[in-house]
């Protein structure tokens, strides 16, 4: 796992629904720099969507 992973898994565990998807758009950044590969971004993104209940993310969680 790679430290920005790791950096935004910790992120994740801390972060309100408010802020949620912000931090979705920062892992699709990481995943389009290169910072986390492609199973790091799909289990960070599964994740924040536990945070938020499951709801619909308007789009940011594709």
């Amino acid at each position: 796992m790679s430290q920005k992973f790791d950096e935004l898994k910790q992120k994740l565990k801390s972060v309100d629904k408010e802020k949620a998807g912000q931090l979705i758009k920062e892992v699709k950044r990481a995943h389009e720099d290169g910072s986390i590969d492609k199973n790091e971004k799909k289990e960070l993104m599964d994740e924040a969507k536990k945070t938020v209940g499951g709801n619909p993310l308007g789009g940011l969680g594709k």
